[in-house]
């Protein structure tokens, strides 16, 4: 599913991009590089994880599991504050937000960082939300949609912790979301 979600990503950045080129909006330049860095880590996750399982159980392999995590937690939160600098930055709100540096333990779907991914999600939902009340188009409510159901995807990943039925459900969420911001670039990319 990470293979997959990475490719999907990717056609998201290009797409971006693409309409970057086209209309020169920084908001796409900011979206090309929040999905690059999201395939990234999603690729590097999914590598992890299938070293471990050709390693089967091998000693000594656990570590590159949770490295795969926390390169893709990486990337996913730099991209995700990313898109929340580029909406703080179009709303001109820049001074009302204070960075704290937190110390993070790594570990694969650690409470900590779910919370934090799903803190970024939920804000560019309701920006995206806010856009959509005022725009009421329907590239504005894909938007919308495609960062809900991100949100609802880690909300899924921490519910996952403890049930782990949830997994699927989490990788589900996330591909449809990924979906969802193709479509509309796709249709916000053809010509006129």
């Amino acid at each position: 599913m990470e293979f997959i979600a990475s490719v999907i990503a990717l056609a998201v950045a290009y797409q971006a991009l693409k309409g970057y080129n086209l209309s020169k909006e920084r908001t796409l330049l900011y979206l090309n590089l929040s999905f690059v860095l999201i395939a990234a880590g999603l690729i590097v996750d999914a590598l992890s994880d299938l070293v471990v399982l050709l390693a089967r159980g091998e000693r000594g392999f656990g570590f590159v599991f949770n490295l795969g995590y926390t390169i893709n937690f990486l990337a996913q939160l730099l991209a995700y504050g990313l898109l929340v600098f580029a909406y703080l930055y179009q709303t001109r709100s820049l001074g009302t937000v204070a960075l704290a540096a937190l110390p993070i333990v790594f570990i694969q779907r650690n409470t900590l960082t779910e919370l934090i991914l799903i803190f970024l999600l939920v804000y560019i939902a309701t920006q995206t939300a806010m856009n959509y009340s005022v725009n009421k188009n329907t590239n504005a409510l894909l938007v919308f949609g495609a960062f809900a159901s991100l949100a609802i995807a880690h909300v899924f990943f921490l519910i996952y912790i403890l049930i782990p039925i949830f997994f699927p459900f989490a990788h589900i969420a996330q591909l449809f979301g990924f979906l969802l911001l193709l479509a509309v670039l796709l249709r916000v990319n053809q010509p006129v």
